[in-house]
């Protein structure tokens, strides 16, 4: 009996530290190269894509070594495999020269780039439950071996909730990298263990089926189908919101932690507490909340995004559990597992792949979500039709049939306010970074009739459409505003030549407004990450065009192009820098580090201006401002935007920093300096290696 119990104590352990090392890996990862693409939120969908992937390639190899190898052969193989795992891969700090150099295939050079570094070792993670639950039910058959699943689920739901509280906020991400090497060795000893155990168990005989086991196969072939649908619903709801959400809040982990975590929760529930799981409340539950969060508005501030996204997640929350409850219903017996456990990664793999791969092709906005959520409500409803009918229970057929008209009438309000909002729409982009959209603006007043370019639900600048305003800029970029103050009174234009030419660069093209600055003999270059926002700039709006400048634009992520231009000391000498890439509700952290301003001063003249734009109320910057300008000698001022200026609806306001002491002694920049939003004079610096903007939210 005790013999018993410590078998069942290691494989648990090994189960449950396979998970914990399967699921930290993924926001670490995620985070370490997420300033390589941009900061931007679908980096996270095309890791979890490629994690997906390698989940399958590892369940179908646990199925394919349990069908024709003796359980001996099967422990001894697995014991080779994982010294090639730690020998060849480990440590899995990816190396800086995969950085990429321009923004073509984001999504194929994530993917190619976690293969080289982590892709052994995940898919040796990944065949640890199905393997060693079915060596125990060999071990010992009484016991329900699917149970385990529910360890290795729970080990996985503390290794994403640990990530983001306990190693994030106090290891860097190299420190990172190399603990989980280290925790991966551990894994691989415990596992050793387990195979000992296997290879010397008196029976090393591949398991014989039973009589019954050709009707068994023949069922649970009827029910694959099932097991992929059900699976694949539950990952495209888990990554279609995990984009809901990245669209109006930030690009930290902990949200892509928190869906992750809530869609395991669901595992964990289903497969460990399988009574939890009743069709109709969470039915209704879904259908409500679903067609709720339809009524919400992009948050505006803290109180609202905790809001959002507690709705989110328990939308994603009963959804999932229907869709894991239903396949757990339909689950096999011991000796099917490894091909129900196929299934179910085959499913999660598919389900990632209508999000990161197939969905950007056909969809041009994110509808993945909704359909997701109808897709679900459907198939629900129609399993539980019967409790429609006029002999069932009444509770429950009343409070079907009022979900059921609360989906109808949901569903009619997703598709009016789509078809509604059609008429204002120019032009309308979708890829790796995410949805640009061109619409028009006060159509009835010609003097106000504008273009607009949006991103993630926030403008990105816009043009009057009338020939005699067509050069303004919107009211944050006018001559009042931060920038308009720097170009007007760089040092060079306080001598005697006010029209002196400038060289400035900006870090975000947006429509281009900046552009409407320029004067003869400038030279503006522009650094754009997204190729959309580069066609339709130059397509929908003539800023550019008009301006009196030279302009130049360079495709790919503004720092690391700046880096690579750095190389051997050479430096573009501007005399104006603009870090034009925060206009949205994901402000790119890798733009805002110690490494970041390095860079950028390289290429700054002594008495040239950095001018950093950046307007969200769910965080406070100013710390992060005056932290930086301290470590590097300079002075920062903040330049609010008058929100009560005609045509200031969507505003932006400015920070500023200078060695030049002659810039804050001119009359107009003195008095346009704005008191910190804070009222503090606490300083933060961040740093490549530990960067948070949980450090800075506004709670």
């Amino acid at each position: 009996m005790r013999a018993r119990l410590s078998v069942i104590l290691l494989f648990s352990a090994t189960m449950g530290l396979a998970g914990f090392l399967l699921f930290q890996v993924q926001p670490m990862l995620a985070k370490f190269i997420l300033p390589w693409f941009g900061g931007s939120a679908t980096t996270w969908t095309v890791c979890m894509l490629f994690f997906q992937c390698a989940l399958l390639l590892g369940y179908a190899y646990a199925y394919a070594v349990t069908q024709p190898l003796t359980l001996r052969t099967q422990a001894i193989l697995q014991i080779g495999i994982l010294v090639a795992a730690v020998l060849l891969f480990l440590p899995i700090t990816p190396s800086d020269a995969l950085k990429p150099v321009d923004s073509k295939a984001p999504v194929w050079r994530i993917i190619s780039l976690l293969g080289s570094y982590v892709g052994m070792p995940y898919i040796v993670l990944s065949t640890t439950s199905p393997l060693l639950q079915r060596w125990l039910g060999h071990l010992d058959k009484k016991l329900l071996a699917s149970r385990f699943f529910a360890i290795s689920n729970f080990g996985s739901f503390l290794g994403l909730l640990s990530y983001p509280f306990v190693f994030e906020p106090f290891m860097t991400t190299l420190d990172q990298t190399k603990l989980w090497s280290y925790a991966f060795d551990a894994y691989a000893l415990l596992f050793a263990g387990c195979a000992i155990v296997v290879a010397m168990s008196p029976s090393g005989a591949k398991l014989e089926l039973s009589d019954d086991a050709g009707a068994s196969q023949a069922r649970h072939k009827r029910s694959f189908p099932l097991w992929l649908l059900y699976s694949a619903l539950g990952s495209v709801l888990l990554l279609a919101t995990t984009n809901q959400i990245a669209q109006w809040s930030a690009v930290v982990p902990f949200l892509w932690v928190l869906p992750l975590s809530i869609y395991l929760l669901t595992f964990v529930f289903a497969f460990g507490h399988q009574r939890a799981y009743r069709r109709t409340p969470y039915l209704v539950a879904f259908v409500a909340l679903a067609v709720l969060s339809q009524y919400l508005a992009r948050p505006e501030s803290s109180e609202d995004l905790l809001l959002q996204l507690g709705l989110q997640c328990a939308t994603l929350f009963a959804g999932c559990m229907i869709c894991h409850g239903e396949m757990v219903r339909l689950q096999p017996p011991t000796r099917d597992l490894p091909r129900f456990y196929m299934a179910v990664a085959l499913g999660g793999a598919l389900g990632g792949a209508v999000v990161t791969l197939l969905a950007p092709l056909i969809f041009r906005d994110f509808y993945e979500h909704s359909l997701a959520i109808a897709a679900i409500a459907g198939l629900a409803f129609r399993l539980d039709r019967r409790r429609l009918e006029p002999k069932a229970p009444p509770l429950p057929r009343y409070a079907l049939l009022a979900a059921l008209a609360v989906f109808i009438a949901g569903v009619g309000r997703a598709v009016y306010g789509e078809m509604s909002n059609e008429g204002s729409i120019v032009e309308r982009v979708r890829n790796f970074y995410g949805v640009v959209k061109v619409y028009k603006t006060d159509e009835d007043d010609p003097q106000e009739y504008s273009f607009a370019m949006q991103q993630a639900g926030v403008d990105q600048g816009s043009q009057y459409q009338a020939a005699a305003k067509r050069r303004l800029p919107a009211c944050a970029y006018d001559e009042q505003s931060g920038i308009g103050l720097a170009l007007r009174f760089q040092k060079k234009r306080r001598g005697a030549d006010p029209n002196a030419p400038l060289r400035v660069g900006i870090i975000g093209l947006g429509a281009g407004m900046a552009a409407a600055h320029g004067r003869p003999g400038d030279v503006l270059r522009y650094y754009e990450l997204n190729p959309a926002v580069t066609k339709l700039a130059i397509r929908h709006f003539s800023f550019l065009q008009d301006g009196l400048a030279r302009v130049e634009i360079a495709e790919g992520d503004g720092r690391i192009l700046l880096e690579r231009e750095s190389q051997g000391g050479a430096s573009q000498k501007f005399d104006v820098l603009i870090i034009d890439a925060f206009r949205g509700a994901s402000p790119p952290m890798h733009l805002m580090t110690r490494e970041a301003f390095d860079v950028y001063l390289r290429h700054l003249q002594q008495d040239g201006i950095l001018a950093i734009n950046f307007e969200l109320d769910t965080f406070e910057m100013a710390p992060l401002h005056r932290g930086l300008a301290g470590a590097f000698g300079m002075k920062v001022n903040w330049f609010e935007t008058d929100e009560e200026r005609p045509g200031c609806d969507e505003v932006s306001s400015w920070a500023l920093y200078s060695r030049d002491a002659g810039l804050w002694a001119v009359p107009e920049v003195k008095e346009a300096i704005s008191d910190w939003r804070d009222e503090s004079t606490s300083k933060l610096v961040w740093t490549d290696n530990s960067a948070n903007l949980m450090s800075i939210i506004t709670w």
